[in-house]
């Protein structure tokens, strides 16, 4: 009778392991903070972090071009829930 509880523990502990979580369905996604207009711009999604690093000089010139000036980047697993969050759009939202 041990025995079959040690074999069901076994299982339960490898269905957890072997099972999808939430961090493994994530794609990768671009975010880009600039400062001038201070938005946070995401771009995505991407299977690997390869893929998403690859794209980022496009975007940068785009943002660029637009006359944006950069603060940070990086390549991250998320979901965002807004692709564009600009600080003049949350002080608006509040003021409403």
């Amino acid at each position: 009778m041990l025995g079959f509880y040690l074999f069901c523990i076994y299982v339960a502990v490898l269905s957890l392991l072997a099972g999808p979580s939430d961090r493994r369905s994530e794609k990768w996604w671009v975010e880009i903070v600039t400062d001038l207009p201070h938005c946070t711009y995401y771009f995505g999604p991407f299977d690997t972090d390869k893929e998403a690093s690859s794209n980022t000089p496009g975007y940068i010139e785009d943002l660029e071009s637009e006359g944006a000036k950069r603060l940070s980047i990086r390549i991250k697993r998320c979901q965002p829930s807004h692709l564009t969050i600009c600080e003049e759009e949350v002080s608006e939202s509040v003021a409403i």
